[in-house]
């Protein structure tokens, strides 16, 4: 499980081909195979650069070009792509550490758009570029404990003695002291996660204090390892060569090893993308991504579709017949952007194939009139209601857990479309547990038991501990509007009948990230967006900067570290049932819904029965879209 609210995630692990094509857009006027699909999006980045792409509508567009080494079939399950999957090997060495083996071959009859074949050179191309010096893309690659990375990436074999030196500046470090430069680069980064002026961010401005200054010691460690590098890469550069864990074993074979078991690295290393090395800037030198930066705006790789343009803010990609699973029956895609409030009437037009608007019980009624076809989808995320451990104690944590009535407020918005889930995890998750039971219930009395146990007494009709009545503010976005809104809504009047209060801040989404990113909000009500893999650390562990709860349990911690130190499925279940239960009687955040995402094809104009069958989230309708039809 991984947050996605500041950052993009650029790891294909969600579906490493089940890109979210968010609308499909006008059949071309000939039906036939050699038709026209056009697929609405939002505005794009125009960065269709697989290695440094940071927006998920131009992942749509490159994702059609260029595939990943594995894929994952309807269960989340790793499988072949254009590579064949083998199962990693674990090795215990004889000093008692342990170490991974992850090798991919690349699949006969696999061939780029250009009609040249794929080696392993190419996928070593690809590793390399993640792991340089200068990358500046949004992949962690590079953090993976593969062997030699560290030596590669600093260029210098023996870092350890300078990254510890690095190490004691940071901890000393007064962000008072920082440098213009590190401010600006610190402040430039909320620029590009909320969208603010950078006058805001930048000393004197409303968000520097808040938001800026709790940066600042992660961009001074930055420009520390960057003046490392560039020193090393000074001094001649390319000490170490090569990726020490990295092997090349024959023309379509490469191997892998990392230090240890992260159950992550399947998908991490899965997820690399196979474009031609040559296309890309072939031996680029190290230290230097220049010519492989050159290619952001023409992709190019084995994908069923292959990149033609991108003028006046549409991309027109045609079919690649040279596909190695078949030459697609549609002739070309065209991604342009759509209205969102337009989706359904272009449908029922004509104009439009494909929509994805959003889930409703009204919605469902007029997609039904409509006579259109419709796939229903668990999203791959769930909603949420969140408590900060650092600034509420735990038994009001709980008592107000005690107040939070879900199941009427999710029935009312979402009918059948979305179900009151009972643990922090998205019920398509093996890690969900089966039969999960309400860890709290709906009840006043119970939630004022849990107040006075954390020492607050009823007097003059007010809950007062210390001399003081309390009092917790939640941040929500759009409270009218939000699923959740009527939850909050009884919790205030409750909470209230009780002698409380709740402060409700009705705010802009990049206003309520910031509070939780900020670690500033007592409550807030949020989704998370999962990945396949159920890893819980960077929203729970006790170390992690990435904790929005601050919650800090050295049980949950041991739990999770466990749950990393094994590939097996059924070895990590238990650990995380019980973790889930430690985060439920932690009292930090409360599951709300998992709600379903809506497809709908106007079958006048698509052949339904070409559609990929039984979708799941991991497998989605664009999956097999090279099969997919035009009504003829």
């Amino acid at each position: 499980m991984k947050k996605i609210t500041k950052k993009v995630s650029l790891l294909l692990a969600g579906c490493l081909l089940a890109g979210s094509m968010l609308t499909a857009c006008g059949g071309s006027k000939d039906k036939g195979p050699s038709g026209t699909l056009v697929l609405g999006e939002a505005e794009f980045n125009g960065l269709f650069n697989p290695f440094f792409t940071s927006s998920a509508y131009d992942k749509d567009v490159f994702t059609m070009v260029v595939e990943t080494l594995i894929n994952n079939d309807r269960t989340g399950e790793p499988v072949d792509g254009v590579c064949k999957y083998e199962t990693p090997e674990v090795i215990k060495k004889e000093d008692g550490t342990t170490q991974t083996v992850y090798q991919f071959t690349i699949n006969d009859g696999v061939k780029f758009s250009d009609g040249s074949e794929p080696t392993a050179d190419d996928i070593i191309f690809a590793l390399k570029v993640y792991c340089d010096p200068s990358y500046d893309g949004k992949s962690s690659t590079a953090t993976l404990p593969i062997v030699g990375v560290k030596e590669y990436r600093y260029d210098d074999p023996n870092y350890a003695a300078a990254l510890a030196e690095i190490d004691s500046k940071v901890e000393a470090f007064d962000p008072s002291q920082a440098s213009e430069d590190v401010v600006k680069a610190a402040a430039q980064s909320l620029v590009e996660s909320y969208g603010i002026e950078l006058s805001q961010a930048m000393p004197g401005g409303e968000f520097y204090e808040s938001d800026t200054v709790a940066l600042l010691p992660e961009f001074y460690r930055k420009s520390l390892e960057k003046a490392y590098i560039d020193k090393n890469m000074a001094e001649g550069g390319n000490k170490v060569p090569d990726i020490a864990g990295v092997e090349k074993v024959d023309d379509k074979t490469v191997k892998i090893t990392l230090d240890g078991v992260d159950p992550t690295a399947v998908w991490e290393l899965g997820g690399l993308p196979l474009v031609p090395a040559k296309y890309y800037g072939g031996e680029f030198k190290k230290g230097d991504l220049s010519k492989v930066k050159e290619k952001n705006g023409e992709p190019m790789g084995t994908g069923p579709f292959v990149f033609k343009s991108y003028e006046n803010n549409v991309v027109t990609l045609e079919a690649n017949t040279k596909y190695h699973k078949g030459a697609p029956k549609i002739g070309k895609l065209k991604f342009q952007v759509v209205d969102e409030s337009t989706k359904l009437e272009n449908v029922k037009l004509g104009n439009c194939d494909v929509s994805d608007p959003s889930a409703s019980k009204e919605m469902i009624e007029k997609v039904d009139e409509a006579g259109m076809h419709k796939e229903l989808v668990e999203n791959l995320g769930y909603g949420y209601i969140g408590i900060s451990a650092e600034r509420v104690e735990k038994e009001v944590r709980k008592g107000l857990m005690c107040l939070m009535n879900r199941e009427p407020a999710i029935e009312a918005y979402y009918g059948d479309l979305a179900t009151v889930i009972e643990r922090p995890m998205s019920i398509v998750s093996w890690a969900y547990p089966e039969g999960a039971k309400p860890y709290y219930t709906y009840s006043k009395d119970e939630a004022l038991e849990h107040f006075k146990k954390a020492g607050y007494t009823q007097e003059g009709g007010k809950l007062v501990k210390n001399g003081k009545q309390l009092s917790v503010e939640i941040y929500v976005g759009d409270l009218a509007t939000h699923p959740s809104g009527p939850i909050i809504t009884q919790m205030k009047a409750d909470l209230e009948s009780l002698g409380g209060e709740l402060v409700i801040q009705d705010v802009a989404p990049d206003v309520l990230f910031d509070k939780m990113n900020t670690y500033t909000a007592d409550m807030w009500v949020a989704a998370w967006q999962a990945t396949i893999d159920p890893d819980m650390y960077q929203l729970y562990h006790s170390e992690s900067n990435d904790n929005p709860y601050r919650i800090k349990n050295a049980e949950l911690d041991k739990l999770m570290m466990e749950a990393r130190t094994t590939l097996d499925i059924e070895e990590r279940k238990p650990l995380y049932h019980k973790a889930l239960d430690i985060i439920m009687d932690e009292a930090v955040e409360m599951p709300v819904y998992q709600r379903k995402n809506l497809y709908i094809f106007n079958p006048k104009n698509i052949d339904v029965e070409t559609l990929a069958k039984d979708q799941t989230p991991f497998y989605k309708w664009n999956v097999e879209i090279e099969k997919l039809q035009m009504v003829k």
